[in-house]
């Protein structure tokens, strides 16, 4: 008589099989390196920033400037809605976590493009709004790559884990990096208004 298998299908994996503890021992180094890789390429921008006179150009670079912050926060508001709906139960980590593999390059092209188009700028770091929204700058790429990271512990675990069976520790860190992301991009938002609006940097 043939046994019929009582086996649940397999779903196929989102991620590659590496285990998880050589992955996160492989971040480690990887991620403190684009931090500081972001840290210097932020640090470049105001620094050539503050040297380059203002050109007659200077409304297009503004065009692309603006530009880069909606990709930017457009991609950052998908990412953390797929993460919100996670931790309401209406979403799965597997969706989370393919929504940030699709839309992450989309929040690191808008963050460049911020650095690269404010250059050309000609920012008053003695204004403080200016000054604000440079730190507020650094802070949504130093978030970015600790939320890069928190994607790679989180392949680690299975793709149907409800967030509230997530380690604590997972779950604070998820909505800690959610919080300071969206903080972080709507107040650039802002200060790149108040700004525009006075004619500052």
């Amino acid at each position: 008589m043939e046994e019929t298998s009582t086996r649940a299908p397999v779903a196929p994996a989102l991620h590659s099989p590496t285990p998880a503890p050589h992955r996160r021992a492989v971040g480690r180094g990887t991620f403190a390196l684009r931090g500081i890789a972001v840290t210097i390429l932020w640090a470049t921008s105001v620094i050539i920033g503050g040297i380059l006179p203002a050109g007659e150009l200077r409304w297009i670079w503004l065009v692309g400037h603006l530009a880069a912050l909606v990709v930017g926060l457009g991609a950052a508001v998908m990412i953390e809605y797929a993460g919100f709906l996670w931790t309401i139960g209406r979403g799965t980590l597997h969706e989370v976590g393919a929504t940030e593999e699709r839309l992450a390059p989309l929040a690191w092209l808008g963050f460049g493009g911020m650095l690269l188009t404010g250059m050309f700028l000609s920012p008053d770091v003695s204004n403080p709004l200016t000054a604000l929204k440079m730190i507020v700058v650094l802070a949504i790429g130093l978030n970015a790559v600790a939320t890069a990271r928190l994607t790679v512990v989180l392949h680690g675990l299975p793709d149907d884990l409800p967030f509230r069976r997530a380690p604590w520790r997972l779950r604070s860190w998820s909505l800690a990096t959610g919080l300071v992301s969206q903080l972080a991009w709507w107040s650039a938002v802002l200060l790149g208004t108040l700004n525009t609006a006075s004619r500052g940097a």
